[in-house]
């Protein structure tokens, strides 16, 4: 599947609109990856948090759909998401410390982008059954204050962490504060 028909089937989808415009915002990126790499978050559990508490859904709505959330979250990153990454990373080992030169490390290259586009293809997939959980897919927005917003998705990242078993370390709190910072502060 191409980016383009991910984008195409995603299209009107609110869970993905905000996901790329969060993800776009200055150093949330880069605070995603972080919880991520560091301490094994789902960076589209943590955007898809945020999204209901942007949408005004709060903890509640997190609570409502996490057990779905959380095993469809387990079982996208650890079947399909997570064996792609660690191949595209072993790649990567083997083209930097081998004897590949030329063309042949050129193809094992473009390989590599061949199979980081399809990690990304998958991780937007799993957007788009996110959403379809929240609410059966319906878009229903409750008009909050940003700072309830950000502490909705605050209480709804500690909900997620905790039943993820994810261990929030001061530098993972920094990570988290980052992002919220980006989306809610405005």
């Amino acid at each position: 599947m191409t980016n383009a028909v991910v984008e195409t089937i995603a299209k009107g989808n609110l869970l993905w609109d905000f996901a790329v415009w969060a993800y776009a915002q200055p150093g949330v990126e880069q605070a995603c990856l972080a919880l991520q790499n560091r301490l094994g978050a789902d960076v589209n559990m943590v955007l898809f948090c945020a999204w209901l508490a942007s949408r005004g859904a709060g903890t509640a709505a997190l609570a409502k759909s996490l057990d779905a959330a959380l095993k469809l979250s387990r079982e996208w990153q650890g079947t399909l998401i997570a064996p792609m990454r660690i191949c595209r990373q072993n790649l990567k080992a083997v083209i930097e410390t081998s004897a590949l030169a030329g063309s042949d490390r050129a193809a094992a290259s473009a390989l590599r982008e061949r199979i980081k586009q399809s990690e990304i293809d998958l991780e937007q997939l799993q957007i788009l059954a996110l959403h379809a959980l929240a609410a059966g897919g319906a878009d229903q927005s409750v008009a909050r204050p940003p700072a309830e917003q950000k502490a909705d998705a605050f209480n709804a990242l500690t909900v997620y962490f905790v039943a993820a078993g994810v261990r929030l370390d001061s530098l993972g709190q920094t990570h988290v504060a980052r992002i919220l910072a980006a989306v809610f502060d405005r």
